[in-house]
């Protein structure tokens, strides 16, 4: 665009703007671009809006204070924003035009990749005007819901606006700070660099900023993530309140973390436990809830106890015959059956000419159950429970050493909910323990489970895993790239991810095995993340013989 089509541009954006406010002879030092560098009609309507239904003057004032703070207009796009709903609601009485303008707006929003946090924040925003599932951070997801000055008058707004602005971002205020500032590192993963980007739906002018400071790149980065980290113990203990006590302390979990969450799920925390609380009289804590879920499952195993009853004899048998074939073996000895042609060996002194057949029990197996306990699962939760009981207790009728937990994600953690522990033979019953809620990062949960197979003696190890198949988490994989790009887990990313897991997991030599509670559609992702080693439920009397099948072909190998 060249300078006389700026100068138009700007023109037009002034327009707009006075149309909306009623005053022809206002100035304003504010107006909207979009990525093309035209005058953006609907934020310049909302920018003239302003004028006409708040105190500019108190708002400028306030904006003031902010003006040696390089994200300076940062504050007044995230303000924009919430100040945006409020003339909406004033005006599209007046202005039917604005109904389709803004969808128009947030649909664009909404399917635009975020480059930077503006971006992420905006597309959420977006998405939640439209119905959309937002999809967004919690952090982002709670600053949205504080930024909402429905009903306020100006100098409420401000008041809101900058208790908003201390708690998420912590500006600076004054010029003696800016003047002393150190420069500081600009690394941050996911922020942009301020500058124009075909990629940016909403650029604002700001002519007082531009003549005050000359500068405009971001340093939301740092305050950010000390909001983040102020954030992190609140976030663990209502973790805690909704799942239960951690079963490790602090430290001993973020050396685990440090282990664990890195590459994909470098922004992932981790939380163990046994589902249990430390004031089960606190109204947040999920106490009632579970134990009502454990009725459930316990009378649906009742219901159905003598099928449930047959399933775990057939799966007993089944892999008592794959140990006994798979441990039974022949030596050469003293005692046993006589073998004819190796009676010359006594002219030798070697007794050893008969055959005696040895039947030694496979005693350095375990087996590792791992749940999904994500809310996709929420209308099977009883059904999951009881293959899982079925499963446990035929293995625990052949001696072998079983572990039985659920995984799921909430917020930025993955959960472990240690069910029941390999020494615990007569505990299969708290299997009914098990509930749904949350997401599935199955990537994470299986880097897991592996790293605590890893821990134990045992010399040979199978994961049994009862999942959909269908990893889906809120928690993006970490942006890369000059140009940092959020890619959801979901979809092909989280299977391709999940894959590579099974993979490495088979390299350490753990057998990997899946049944596959999922529909029709997923069974391509389920192929592709445990290749042939599942098996498909598709009718919980035939579970004995399906999982059975499936157990005894690793045994036999």
């Amino acid at each position: 665009m060249n300078i006389m089509e700026g100068k138009d541009e700007r023109q037009r954006a002034l327009n707009i703007i006075w149309n909306a406010s009623n005053n022809y002879s206002l100035y304003t030092d504010l107006k909207a671009f979009d990525e093309n560098g035209k005058a953006d009609l609907y934020w310049n309507y909302i920018i003239g809006a302003l004028y006409k239904h708040y105190d500019y003057n108190l708002l400028n004032n306030f904006f003031h204070t902010l003006m040696y703070d390089r994200d300076y207009i940062f504050y007044k796009k995230i303000f924009l924003l919430g100040i945006e709903r409020c003339i909406f609601h004033k005006d599209k009485k007046v202005r039917p035009a604005l109904v389709n303008l803004r969808i128009n707006y947030a649909k664009k929003a909404a399917e635009q990749q975020a480059i930077d946090l503006y971006g992420e924040i905006s597309s959420a925003y977006f998405r939640k005007v439209l119905g959309y599932e937002t999809k967004a951070r919690d952090i982002i997801s709670d600053l949205l819901e504080e930024l909402n000055f429905s009903d306020l008058n100006t100098e409420e707004v401000i008041n809101k606006f900058n208790n908003i602005l201390n708690k998420y971002f912590q500006p600076e205020y004054k010029e003696e700070f800016y003047l002393k500032k150190v420069k500081r590192s600009r690394i941050f993963s996911f922020m942009g660099r301020g500058n124009k980007s075909k990629e940016n739906l909403l650029y604002l002018e700001d002519d007082t900023f531009k003549h005050k400071s000359g500068k405009s790149k971001l340093n939301i980065g740092s305050k950010w993530i000390k909001f983040r980290e102020k954030r992190d113990n609140k976030e663990r203990e209502f973790i805690e309140n909704y799942f239960g006590n951690s079963i490790m302390g602090d430290r001993k979990t973020e050396t685990v973390e440090k282990i664990l969450c890195s590459e994909n799920h470098e922004n992932c925390h981790l939380h163990f436990t046994r589902g249990q609380f430390k004031n089960l009289e606190d109204p947040m804590l999920r106490y009632q809830i579970t134990s009502k879920q454990r009725e459930k499952n316990k009378k649906y195993y009742k219901d159905n106890y003598i099928r449930n009853t047959i399933n775990i004899i057939k799966l007993t048998n089944k892999i008592k015959n794959a140990l006994f074939y798979s441990s039974s073996y022949s030596i050469k000895s003293d005692t046993g059956k006589l073998m004819p042609e190796r009676v010359w060996r006594t002219f030798l002194n070697d007794n050893k000419v008969f055959l005696r057949n040895i039947n030694d029990e496979l005693t350095d197996l375990s087996v590792d159950i791992m749940l999904d306990a994500s809310a996709s699962q929420i209308y099977r939760q009883e059904i999951i429970a009881t293959e899982a009981y079925i499963i446990a207790e035929s293995l625990t009728r052949c001696n072998i050493p079983v572990k039985v937990y659920s995984f799921c994600n909430m917020r930025d953690y993955t959960v472990i909910n240690i069910l029941r522990d390999y020494n615990e033979v007569k505990n299969n019953d708290r299997i009914f323990n098990y509930y749904a809620a949350g997401f599935n990062r199955d990537g994470m949960a299986i880097r897991t489970a592996l790293y605590m197979m890893k821990k134990t003696n045992y010399r040979h190890k199978i994961l049994i895993v009862l999942s959909d198949g269908k990893p889906n988490d809120m928690l993006s994989l970490p942006a890369e790239g000059i140009i940092p790009l959020r890619k959801e887990y979901a979809g092909a990313i989280g299977v391709e991810d999940t894959a590579i897991e099974v993979r490495n997991g088979l390299k350490e030599g753990i057998t990997i095995l899946c049944v596959f509670t999922g529909a029709d559609e997923d069974l391509p992702s389920v192929k592709k993340i445990y290749g042939q080693n599942f098996a498909r439920i598709k009718s919980i009397e035939r579970f004995a013989d399906t999982v059975g099948i499936l157990i005894e072909k690793q045994l036999l190998r």
